[in-house]
């Protein structure tokens, strides 16, 4: 067979060319798209000016790409637009097994076991000795000992990009050079690897895009990925046409690797911002990297704060760090061809576009004098002593105007002098590490970090502080209730359940976000309701913050949700300004830079999509795998290298099982496609799938209809539930015009038999990303231990309602089978709203009595719901609308429904 000839797609038309040929049709092909984009410009206004923008339907989609694209907006159906987001599929390369350089798929298994166990030589011994023993004959194994293992691995590990390890030469405090180890691997060889790996390949977004969806009456803007936000599309308007935007999101920080954190180390993860959030966030291939381990300078009481160790310290830390971004220095001047996946060849230009980090690192990379500096934010001007004023306007820090100031300072003629113009500033006399990427000023890279800044720093550290000396304040009695009022919380399936919430001490951020979410509901009914006490001032700062947490931690932005966060972060400031007036006399200092970097966080969303995409929470995941290998493979003597070695092989590991998994998915739709064209359709998919819900926990007796009915006795829920699921079916058969079966109303008997479930998971639509998301709801008398009866929302033919559910069950009319829920509605009339509903923002519901509980289909639930029974209002619930951002909009839209807002 004679060799195929390679060719390669044009990226804009589609069209396939040889390697030789592509270039001159490309630069074409984009004018050609250009002046068709110019076109369908002009003739979109004149369809404007002529019959507005009615062609239009709710939800459409828009897409503007970047002028250096070459591709014309489009306009998208919200259907076809969702799934456009779907995995696409590709062909594995199968010249060569997926599991090369292993010689066989059961040596691979064995390999990737032991090294996941972490097992010794003396082990794997033992193991493979016990495997050749009782291996069957069909199975191809050739590993027989530790060094057939290890030799394999050593053959495997060029897959992957490996360390480099490098001595950083400092001069110290007293004029000697003192050196320090530093370990890398190149930035620009690992993405390469990823931008030429056909399956994660795939998902790789190269331009910038603004994206809308129409509303009935304009399109506006929504954000969510770092390309679709201004920053990205900023950047790619200063490269060449031809220029792709390479972004890169670092992350540095201390990880504690013995269990009483005396041993630690520090490593640098990567990601690369064109990949979708469930990839880069994720785990495996395309997820976070461990690309550096930076030198940890010891301090000694000597030298502890002096500013000349301060500035010794930041010195090691961005000469080390310069070695990692030296990697992509040249790259990020001129670009780089890479031919990438699919065979076609894009230049790119590397940046660093998100720099994710806590306070004390953000100090170091913004090279500030920290907390006590004159300007202690690392991002603005802000004088230290107005952080808590929260003035809208702050001078912005750029890497232009600090290389001014360093400059004007090391012009002076003495130290003195010198010093004061940096002290005056806030920083330090040392050469940024990150002046040697073209295209990236640090200062725009950092980035407002919620878990830090909102969970351990202004809730756990201060505000839930606040609280626990006001509660401790008010007495014994009032801290046993809310204690108590902790403890009775309903559960739910994200949320963790606190029992002893006043009693413990917690150092877990995930923790605190979760009595964030709490925290107003238990406390609402013990501090007295008065807008001068700060118990009640504190309730309502309370309410605030996390109506801004959960404005900050939504998956996707519109223009109308940034201006709403905008809108809920000057209340908040409002209300603790206020707080800290009236609490002056504890001397509580609310001037710490966290108090303040708040502000920057919807500039950053604007500029650098939702806060996700710089959150440090995905990377301090990372820490414990570090700490596991720290622990179990190590000798505790220079564990920096064996802990590289280690990620290394684990990062290779991940690589062939990729790629094994890969070759099983293609062989199984070639398998499927066999079948079929052969006329054999298999539909393995039951045609419940398809709903949005489905019932769990099948009782395995089924239940007769006359035991039921006389639940009523010890349960009302019951009363003539008979009657209620004969009304249901027959008006279900009327509504829908089906034939009744045998052409006889249905009338069950009281033997009649019905099957009853105890779970349902119900898949809805988040009003916020629009994507899936699943509740786990709970219909049982026992479950662990504890009567568990979940709320949910219910979609009726007046309005949405919500209710508890009582019953789950299915019963069979003929053929047709029926899921059902009997559930108590809560959408009894509740009055005038309360002045602490209004205060706290709080909806409220009321239950209707047990005995008109009514039979629904479980396809009218579209989600569950939490409620909190009022203590003192009987038969009242508040909706916890803060378990999750969905139902905060959610409730959100309601309030502005019913003219709260």
């Amino acid at each position: 067979m004679p060799p195929q000839k390679l060719t390669v797609a044009c990226e804009s038309c589609g069209k396939p060319f040889k390697l030789t040929g592509i270039g001159p049709h490309r630069k074409s092909c984009i004018k050609k798209h250009h002046r068709e984009q110019e076109d369908l410009t002009y003739l979109g206004s004149i369809r404007e000016v002529a019959g507005g923008v009615a062609a239009n339907n709710v939800d459409d989609i828009r897409v503007e790409y970047h002028p250096n694209a070459g591709i014309p907006p489009q306009e998208i159906p919200f259907a076809e637009f969702a799934r456009g987001h779907q995995p696409r599929a590709y062909k594995p390369d199968v010249s060569t097994d997926p599991w090369y350089p292993f010689r066989s798929r059961l040596d691979f298994e064995f390999a990737e076991l032991a090294l996941e166990a972490a097992l010794n030589k003396e082990q794997v011994n033992r193991l493979l000795r016990l495997m050749k023993s009782i291996r069957s004959a069909g199975e191809v194994f050739t590993l027989n000992e530790y060094n057939d293992l290890q030799s394999t691995w050593r053959a495997a590990s060029h897959r992957m990009t490996a360390f480099t390890k490098e001595v950083v030469c400092i001069n110290s405090m007293d004029g000697k050079p003192q050196e320090f180890t530093m370990y890398y691997c190149s930035l620009w060889d690992w993405a390469c690897g990823l931008l030429k790996h056909p399956s994660i390949g795939l998902h790789f977004v190269f331009d910038a895009q603004r994206l809308f969806k129409f509303d009935g009456s304009s399109f506006i803007r929504f954000i969510d990925e770092p390309w679709m936000a201004n920053k990205f599309w900023n950047i790619q308007s200063r490269l060449p046409p031809d220029g792709k935007v390479l972004p890169f999101i670092l992350y540095a920080d201390k990880a504690k690797l013995s269990s009483f954190g005396w041993q630690k180390g520090y490593p640098v993860v990567a990601r690369l911002a064109n990949l979708p959030v469930s990839i880069r966030n994720g785990e495996g291939i395309g997820g976070g990297r461990v690309v550096g381990w930076l030198p940890i300078v010891k301090e000694t009481k000597e030298h502890s704060g002096k500013t000349r160790f301060a500035n010794f310290k930041n010195a090691v830390w961005h000469e080390s760090f310069r070695k990692l971004l030296q990697t992509i220095e040249k790259e990020s001047q001129t670009g780089c061809w890479v031919n990438c996946w699919d065979g076609i060849p894009r230049r790119f230009f590397p940046i660093v576009l998100i720099l994710s980090a806590d306070y004390e690192e953000q100090a170091v990379m913004a090279l500030i004098r920290g907390v006590k500096s004159n300007f202690p934010c690392p991002i603005c001007l802000i004088p230290r002593d107005h952080i808590s004023d929260f003035p809208a306007q702050c001078k912005l820090r750029t890497t232009e105007n600090v290389l001014k100031v360093l400059e004007d300072a090391r012009s002076q003629d003495t130290q003195e002098k010198k010093e004061q113009i940096l002290i005056q500033q806030g920083l330090r006399d040392v050469d940024s590490a990150f002046t040697v990427v073209a295209n990236t000023d640090v200062y725009r890279a950092l980035s407002w970090d919620r878990l830090h800044a909102n969970f351990s720093g202004k809730f756990g550290d201060h505000l839930w502080t606040e609280l626990l000396r006001i509660l401790d304040k008010a007495g014994r009695q009032t801290m046993a209730t809310v204690e108590k009022n902790f403890s009775m919380m309903p559960r739910w399936h994200t949320l963790n359940h606190f029992d002893e919430a006043l009693s413990i001490s917690y150092t877990d951020s995930q923790k605190f976000e979760d009595l964030s979410k709490i925290v107003v509901f238990a406390c609402h009914d013990v501090l007295p309701q008065n807008t001068e006490k700060e118990g009640y001032l504190l309730l309502r700062c309370l309410r605030a913050y996390i109506e801004f947490d959960l404005y900050t931690a939504l998956e996707l932005h519109t223009t109308h949700t940034i201006a709403a966060g905008r809108e809920a972060l000057s209340t908040f400031n409002a209300l603790m300004q206020k707080f800290a007036q009236k609490t002056d006399n504890t001397k509580k200092n609310w001037n710490f830079p966290k108090n303040h970097t708040r502000m920057h966080a919807f500039d950053d969303i604007e500029a650098k999509g939702v806060t996700r995409n710089f959150n440090t929470k995905p990377n301090e995941k990372m820490h414990g795998p570090l700490k596991e290998k720290y622990q179990k493979r190590t000798n505790f003597k220079n564990v920096a290298q064996q802990i590289l070695d280690v990620d290394h092989l684990e990062a290779v590991s991940e690589l062939i099982r990729c790629r094994i998994t890969d070759y099983n998915v293609y062989l199984s739709s070639m398998e499927t496609a066999m079948r079929s064209s052969g006329g054999n359709d298999v539909d393995d998919v039951e045609q419940e799938d398809f709903f949005h819900v489905r019932l769990g926990s099948r009782v395995k007796q089924p239940l007769a209809l006359g035991a039921i009915e006389q639940r009523s006795t010890t349960d009302k829920a019951f009363t003539r539930f008979w009657a209620k699921l004969n009304e249901l079916l027959n008006r279900h058969f009327e509504i829908t015009g089906k034939p009744l079966p045998g052409g006889k109303r249905i009338q069950f008997q009281v033997d009649s038999e019905i099957t009853e479930y105890r779970y349902i998971k119900v898949n809805f639509e988040s009003t916020t990303d629009w994507c899936q998301y699943t509740d786990h709801l709970q219909c049982n008398p026992s479950f662990h231990g504890h009567s568990r009866y979940d709320c949910v929302l219910l979609k009726t033919a007046q309005r949405d309602i919500f209710g508890r559910l009582v019953f789950l069950f299915q019963c069979m009319v003929g053929d047709e089978t029926f899921p059902l829920a009997l559930v108590q509605p809560y959408d009894a009339p509740t009055g005038p709203r309360l002045a602490k509903d209004v205060h706290l923002n709080l909806w409220r519901v009321r239950e209707q009595p047990r005995e008109s509980a009514e039979i629904f289909s479980v396809r009218s639930i579209f989600r569950g719901a939490l409620l909190y029974p009022d203590h003192t209002r009987l038969g009242e619930h508040l909706v916890i609308d803060t378990i999750d951002t969905d139902m905060f909009l959610r409730m959100q839209m309601m309030h502005k429904a019913a003219g709260h807002h």
